[in-house]
């Protein structure tokens, strides 16, 4: 299933939506209050979706610093992603002219509910590895097991934090139901006329 929405195009489809057709599949990893983390990555060749069970904020908080997160995930189909990882190395390592720059939208949601969304513009791969998790493997499996992981450092230019739940609950307005003089008028004549 996770196939099914991995890679699309978002026109027609809510990240609400996405984000229960995740829920609904259930990956065995417990976290706290329901909490999925969703990246939601903007390439040139398309669109690819994806859960990730770790998310740290690096640095760009202070002043003047970098946009750098990290995202990790069982290794799984993110072929897009992993095209925009060799596009890096041999950026970094040849005379290549491949455009690197990507964006990146991290949701975390509780539920359906968005909580907290960071969207990140211009943003490169500094760092890729591929990690088997040896000492901490029980929150990545149901006992005890080894997990291998992709593991992911990104750097981006801008950075943008979202709020949604501020967003919805300052978004409300409420109508209160006033009559002009104009409708008060207008029900004396219709009442004038029974």
């Amino acid at each position: 299933m996770a196939a099914a929405f991995s890679i699309l195009s978002t026109t027609g489809f809510s990240i609400n939506e996405i984000i229960a057709e995740e829920l609904a599949e259930d990956k065995g990893y417990n976290f706290a209050e329901d909490t999925l983390i969703t990246g939601i990555f903007e390439f040139n060749h398309g669109t690819e979706i994806s859960r990730f069970e770790v998310f740290t904020q690096k640095s760009g908080f202070q002043g003047r610093e970098a946009y750098v997160f990290e995202l990790q995930k069982i290794v799984g189909s993110t072929p897009l992603l992993h095209e925009a990882v060799d596009a890096s190395y041999l950026f970094r390592n040849s005379p290549s002219d491949v455009d690197t720059e990507f964006g990146v939208k991290i949701v975390i949601s509780q539920g359906s509910e968005q909580k907290r969304a960071f969207e990140y513009t211009r943003c490169i791969i500094n760092d890729y590895a591929v990690v088997t998790k040896t000492d901490n493997e029980e929150g990545w499996t149901q006992g005890k097991g080894f997990a291998v992981t992709d593991k992911f450092e990104f750097q981006c230019m801008a950075y943008q934090p979202l709020n949604p739940v501020y967003e919805e609950m300052t978004s409300i307005t409420e109508n209160a139901d006033t009559k002009s003089s104009m409708d008060y008028q207008s029900e004396q004549k219709n009442l004038g006329r029974q």
